[in-house]
C-alpha cells in the first residue's frame, strides 16, 4: 500500500516538473507580434495616387493614338491600365473588409505596374516611329534600283556604241571598269533590300549611281577623242 502511494506522489512529481518545464519553455519561445494595421487614411492616399497615374497613362495613350501609333502597338500599355483599375477595385473591397495591411501592400503593387505603362508607351511611339522611317528609306531604295537600272543599260549602250564606231577597247577601260562595279553595287543594293536593311541598300545604291555614271561620262569622252581623231584636216587653199 505504502508502495503504491509512492508511487503515485513520485508519478505527480514527474507530471508537475513536465508541466513546469512546458509553462517556461513556452514562455520563453518567440512570439509573433501582430502586424500593426496599415492607417485607413495612407490607403486613401494611396488610391488617390493610382487614380492619378492611371488618369496619366490613360493621356499619354490618346496622346500617342492621336499621333499614329496603332492600337496594337498600344495593346500591351491598354492592358497594363485595365489591371491596375482592377487592383484599385480589390483595394477598394480589401479596405472595406478592415484589411487595411493588405490593401496597401496592393496599392504597392499597383503602383508599380502603373509606372512601367509611360515606358510602354514612349516604346510604342518609338516603334512606330522607326516603322515610318524604314518605309520612307525602303521607297527611296526601290526608287534608287530603279534609276540605277536605267542608267546602267544607258552606260552599256553608250559603251556599246563606241565599240561600233571604232573606239578601241584600251580607251574603254575607265567606262568598262565603273560600269563593272556599279553593276555589283546595284546587286548587293538588291540584296540588302531584300534583307530589310534599307539604310545599308541605299548606301550600296548611292555608290552604284556614282559609277555608272562614271562609266557614261568616260564613255562619251572616249567617243568625242575618237570623233576628234577621225576628222579630216583641213587643207589651206591655194591662190589662183
Amino acid at each position: 500500500m505504502l508502495t503504491a502511494h509512492l508511487s503515485r506522489r513520485s508519478l505527480w512529481r514527474v507530471v508537475g516538473a513536465c508541466l513546469t518545464a512546458g509553462v517556461v519553455m513556452w514562455g520563453c519561445a518567440p512570439h509573433e507580434s501582430p502586424q500593426p494595421q496599415q492607417p485607413l487614411a495612407d490607403v486613401s492616399r494611396r488610391l488617390a495616387t493610382m487614380e492619378e497615374c492611371i488618369g496619366r497613362s490613360q493621356g499619354a495613350v490618346n496622346a500617342a493614338a492621336a499621333a499614329g501609333v496603332s492600337a496594337g502597338a498600344l495593346a500591351p500599355a491598354n492592358s497594363s491600365i485595365a489591371d491596375v483599375q482592377d487592383a484599385m477595385d480589390e483595394v477598394k473591397k480589401l479596405a472595406q473588409q478592415g484589411k487595411q495591411q493588405e490593401a496597401a501592400e496592393r496599392t504597392t503593387k499597383g503602383l508599380e505596374e502603373c509606372n512601367k505603362i509611360d515606358a510602354m508607351v514612349a516604346k510604342a511611339r518609338q516603334d512606330t516611329a522607326d516603322r515610318k522611317v524604314r518605309a520612307q528609306m525602303t521607297s527611296e531604295a526601290e526608287t534608287r534600283v530603279a534609276w540605277t537600272v536605267t542608267c546602267i543599260d544607258g552606260a552599256r549602250k553608250a559603251i556599246g556604241g563606241t565599240s561600233v564606231a571604232g573606239v578601241k577597247t584600251a580607251a574603254l577601260t575607265t567606262a568598262l571598269s565603273a560600269l563593272d562595279r556599279a553593276e555589283t553595287a546595284l546587286q548587293q543594293g538588291r540584296e540588302l533590300l531584300g534583307q530589310s536593311d534599307p539604310k545599308g541598300a541605299i548606301e550600296r545604291l548611292e555608290t552604284a549611281q556614282a559609277d555608272c555614271q562614271t562609266a557614261r561620262d568616260a564613255a562619251d569622252k572616249a567617243a568625242a577623242a575618237k570623233g576628234k581623231s577621225a576628222a579630216p584636216t583641213a587643207r589651206p587653199r591655194r591662190g589662183n
